[in-house]
């Protein structure tokens, strides 16, 4: 008999059903004194609590899958197949350890649809209202543009959440009004943090013996430490070589001839720029990945860098908008950065001679640089764009590749410090880690 599997789940979905099985095991632990000293113990609870932790996961896992979890049996393999009791074990012992005896009264993440619970209020969260306060009074469309906290731990909301709107709300159109009552609000926040009224917390799930807990944006001796740091430029890769290449007689004829051929599966060896970061302070790296946000269309990069240190885990995106601005920053009129994919060519029309060229000059001038281009010439890695159009099912690809080289050019067009300083920049970016960025502790 095969041996049963659970259902695979998308992404989305498992971090919902995660982030609120996390509030809700946190609670346990925390407010409802429930310690667990063994992942075991969160399924057979100790006899004051009488399955009643172990039971509202099982609720929590079949209410938030989406219908992909119907049954107890299901919930139970699903959990244990996939290390989640491990993970809130390892969670919970070390939030403990940072909270210690703190009488918080909320564990909540944002609404969640199709979960009814007591515990959990259903109503406007804590989160659903500052992502919609810093949204209306600073601009700030994304909460995690601001915070990437995936729930919130608290004691009297109303009490914080009036002193907040007092202190915080912009009235003053003059310019810089609004970044400065920004930086009041993350103060307050970075207070009200300190002092285990409202904490924030990002999770990832843990892979290591033991979870880690990073506090970030809490304390002027954090700014002053990333402030201080400098990482340092490894490698680069930029890769223009042929992927797999299925072409017939009469296609073979047809580009002889410049003619337009067929759709056909010529690919690039890859659709991603990658940039290596040594991090002596912290005896690391890290690994940047430039990529359109989605291969299957025209699209802008996304900026994702990878602690080296912990691979399974990624730090999370570096805000567009905030690298347009480090790229003008550090430019200084040196070069012109366009971020929008409709301002690079989006077909073999568009690659004109003069656009090819221009693109081999580019790519002579990274090689020059120790950039991995491949194993081909400046002249074969425009060819191979070329035909990267000329096959009508992905020139997305060709031009997500034209972007990217773009940008790396400029970057390294920058001398050392200066680029050191711009990629690094762009590793705490992604952290959320700053003075402009709101505080919050990482579980990891």
């Amino acid at each position: 008999m095969a041996k049963k599997r659970s259902p695979s789940i998308t992404g989305t979905t498992m971090t919902t059903m995660q982030e609120l099985a996390s509030a809700w095991i946190f609670k346990r632990a925390i407010q409802d004194n429930q310690r667990f000293l063994r992942a075991e113990d969160i399924k057979t609870g100790n006899p004051k609590d009488k399955g009643k932790t172990y039971n509202e996961l099982l609720n929590i896992w079949k209410e938030t899958s989406k219908g992909k979890i119907k049954t107890t049996e299901m919930a139970e393999l699903h959990l244990e197949e996939n290390g989640w009791l491990d993970n809130f074990y390892k969670q919970s012992g070390r939030l403990l350890r940072e909270v210690g005896n703190t009488k918080f009264t909320v564990f909540t993440r944002g609404k969640t649809s199709g979960y009814t619970s007591d515990w959990y209020d259903q109503g406007e969260t804590f989160m659903d209202w500052i992502a919609g306060y810093v949204a209306k009074e600073f601009k700030i469309q994304r909460k995690d543009n601001w915070n990437p906290a995936d729930v919130w731990l608290i004691k009297d909301e109303k009490k914080w959440k009036n002193v907040i709107i007092k202190a915080t709300k912009t009235k003053s159109k003059a310019k810089g009004s609004s970044k400065a009552q920004l930086m009041q609000l993350n103060q307050i926040m970075r207070i009200l943090f300190r002092n285990k009224h409202v904490m924030g917390i990002s999770l990832k799930k843990i892979s290591g013996m033991e979870a880690k807990w990073k506090e970030v944006n809490v304390t002027n001796k954090f700014f002053k430490n990333i402030e201080s740091i400098e990482m340092k430029f490894e490698s680069g890769k930029c890769k223009f070589g042929p992927g797999a290449v299925t072409e017939s007689q009469e296609e073979r004829g047809r580009r002889k001839l410049d003619l337009p051929t067929k759709a056909g599966s010529f690919s690039l060896e890859t659709q991603e720029t990658m940039i290596t970061l040594d991090d002596p302070a912290n005896n690391g790296g890290f690994e940047i990945q430039i990529k359109a946000n989605d291969n299957s269309k025209f699209d802008n990069l996304k900026y994702e860098p990878k602690d080296l240190k912990n691979k399974s885990a990624r730090l999370g995106k570096a805000t567009t908008a905030f690298v347009d601005d480090l790229m003008k920053a550090y430019g200084q009129g040196r070069f012109i950065w366009k971020r929008s994919w409709k301002d690079y060519p989006q077909n073999l029309t568009e690659f004109t001679e003069r656009e090819q060229n221009k693109y081999q000059g580019m790519i002579q001038e990274l090689k020059s640089a120790g950039i991995d281009i491949g194993n081909v010439t400046p002249l074969e890695a425009v060819i191979n764009i070329k035909e990267t159009f000329r096959r009508t099912s992905q020139p997305q690809t060709a031009n997500s590749k034209l972007m990217q080289l773009t940008w790396l050019y400029n970057v390294m067009s920058l001398p050392t410090k200066e680029r050191n300083g711009l990629l690094t920049d762009m590793i705490y970016l992604a952290e959320k880690a700053g003075r402009g960025y709101g505080p919050y502790g990482k579980l990891y």
